[in-house]
C-alpha cells in the first residue's frame, strides 16, 4: 500500500515502466518501418501485441 492507503501493484516500478516505455518505443519504430515497406502482416503482429494484450 502507499501512503494514501491505496494499494500499489509491485510490479509496477519505475524500472518496470522504462522498460515497458523502451519496449513500446522499439514496436514504434518496427511499425514504421513495417508500414514504409508495406509489410501488413508485422503491422498486424504490432497492432494484436496493444489492442489484444
Amino acid at each position: 500500500m502507499d501512503n494514501a492507503g491505496e494499494r500499489t501493484d509491485p510490479h509496477d516500478t519505475a524500472q518496470m515502466r522504462v522498460l515497458r516505455d523502451a519496449l513500446a518505443a522499439a514496436d514504434v519504430k518496427r511499425l514504421v518501418r513495417a508500414s514504409r515497406e508495406n509489410d501488413g502482416d508485422e503491422v498486424e503482429r504490432i497492432r494484436r501485441r496493444y489492442v489484444e494484450g
